[in-house]
C-alpha cells in the first residue's frame, strides 16, 4: 500500500503538470482562431471564454490518456535511473507487481476519461452547437468593434462606429459600400453613409432593418463628378440574416445513448471512438512499464520517444479504423477492437521481450 500512495502520488502529479503544459497549447491555438473570427466581425467576443470552456472536455479526452502515459515514462525512468527501482526489485517487488499496480492507478484515469467522453464532450458540444447557432443569427452590424473599421460582406462593405449607447444603439456611424453596375464588368459605384446613431428594428414581417438617423448618404462613381449626396433625418437599410436551418448536428454532440439507439455507420463510428478513448488508458500503461525500463548510464529520456511515437501510431490506427468504420468499409461488429487487440498483443512483446532475448541467447550460446 506504501509503494502503491508513492507510484501514485509522483505519476498523478507529472501526469497533472504534462495535461496542464499541453492544455494551454491547445486552448491557445483554438483561442486565437476564435480571435481572428471576433477580430472579421463573424463572432463577438463575449462567447469566446465559454466557447473554449466547452471545448475543455474535448481536449481533454485525449490529453488525459497520453499525459498518463508519459507521467509513467517519466517516473517510472527517472526510478531506474536513480537506481530506486533496482532497490525495490531487490527487495521482493516483482514486475508482474509493478504491472498490477499501475493498472490500478490506471482504472483512476479510466473513470476520468469515461466521464469526459462519454458525457461531458458531448454536453459540452451540444453548448458549442447552441451558441455557434445564436451567432448565425446575429446580424453583421451585431458583432462590430467600437472604433475599428470591420470589413464585412466579404470585403464589399466597410462598417464603422464610434461606440454604443446605454441602450445598446449605435453612435457615429461610417458605411461604405462598394456595387457593380451593369453586371460583374461594368464600373463599381461606392455609396457611403454617415450618421450620428443608428439601431436595428424589426418590421411586422420579421425582417430587420438598420435605422439610420440624422446623417448624409453620398453615391457615385470613383473618379468622377456624379456624385449624388443626401441628407436625412431617418435612413432605413434591409440588414441581411444568416440562413442557420442547415447546419446539422455534428456528431461530437450527440449523446451517447442516443448514439447507441442509432444504427447509421457514423453513429457506430463515434461510439466505438468514444469506447477506444476509454480502453486506450490501459493499453497504453501495459506499454508503458516495461518500455520506461532503462539503463541508469543511459539515461530517463532513452526510450521516451520511440515510445511516444508507438503511442501516437495507435491512436492514428483508431482514427484510421474510425473513419473506415464511418465509411462502412468494417463491420460495426468489428468496430476498432483489432486494434486495441493488436496494441495489446505488442505490449505483451514487449513485456516479455527481456525474457524472450534471454532464452534465445542460451539456445545461441552468447
Amino acid at each position: 500500500m506504501i509503494l502503491l500512495r508513492y507510484f501514485s502520488r509522483e505519476t498523478f502529479a507529472t501526469m497533472f503538470a504534462v495535461a496542464g503544459i499541453v492544455l494551454v497549447i491547445s486552448v491557445g491555438w483554438r483561442f486565437s482562431a476564435y480571435l481572428d473570427k471576433a477580430a472579421a466581425g463573424t463572432m463577438t467576443q463575449e462567447v469566446l471564454l465559454a466557447l473554449m470552456f466547452y471545448r475543455l472536455p474535448g481536449f481533454l479526452e485525449l490529453i488525459v490518456p497520453l499525459s498518463f502515459f508519459l507521467a509513467i515514462m517519466l517516473v517510472y525512468g527517472r526510478l531506474y535511473v536513480d537506481n530506486e527501482m533496482i532497490v525495490l526489485h531487490s527487495c521482493g517487488m516483482s514486475t508482474r507487481r509493478l504491472m498490477g499496480m499501475t493498472l490500478l492507478m490506471s482504472l483512476i484515469v479510466m473513470l476520468i476519461t469515461a466521464l469526459l467522453s462519454l458525457w461531458l464532450k458531448p454536453l459540452g458540444e451540444q453548448r458549442v452547437e447552441a451558441l455557434l447557432r445564436s451567432q448565425q443569427q446575429l446580424t453583421e452590424f451585431d458583432t462590430l468593434i467600437p472604433g475599428r473599421f470591420q470589413a464585412l460582406s466579404s470585403g464589399k462593405r466597410v462598417t464603422y462606429t464610434e461606440g454604443f449607447t446605454p441602450d445598446g444603439d449605435l453612435s457615429g456611424v461610417f458605411i461604405n459600400e462598394y456595387k457593380t453596375i451593369h453586371g460583374g464588368n461594368g464600373p463599381r459605384s461606392a455609396v457611403t453613409v454617415i450618421a450620428e446613431s443608428g439601431s436595428t428594428q424589426v418590421d411586422s414581417s420579421g425582417r430587420r432593418f438598420l435605422v439610420l438617423e440624422k446623417g448624409r448618404r453620398y453615391q457615385g462613381t470613383p473618379g468622377t463628378r456624379g456624385y449624388q449626396i443626401i441628407s436625412y433625418e431617418e435612413y432605413g437599410q434591409l440588414v441581411d440574416s444568416t440562413v442557420v436551418d442547415n447546419l446539422k448536428t455534428r456528431r461530437a454532440a450527440i449523446s451517447t445513448g442516443a448514439l447507441l439507439e442509432n444504427d447509421t455507420p457514423e453513429a457506430a463510428a463515434e461510439f466505438h471512438w468514444r469506447i477506444s478513448v476509454i480502453l486506450l488508458v490501459p493499453v497504453i500503461a501495459l506499454m508503458a512499464v516495461p518500455l520506461a525500463k532503462v539503463n541508469p548510464r543511459q539515461g530517463r529520456f532513452t526510450r521516451l520517444v520511440p515510445a511516444t511515437i508507438l503511442c501516437f501510431l495507435y491512436i492514428l490506427m483508431l482514427s484510421g479504423a474510425q473513419s473506415a468504420l464511418e465509411k462502412g468499409d468494417l463491420p460495426k461488429e468489428l468496430g476498432l477492437w483489432w486494434v486495441h487487440g493488436l496494441f495489446v498483443f505488442i505490449a505483451v512483446c514487449i513485456y516479455q521481450w527481456d525474457r524472450v532475448a534471454r532464452v534465445f541467447s542460451r539456445l545461441t550460446g552468447h
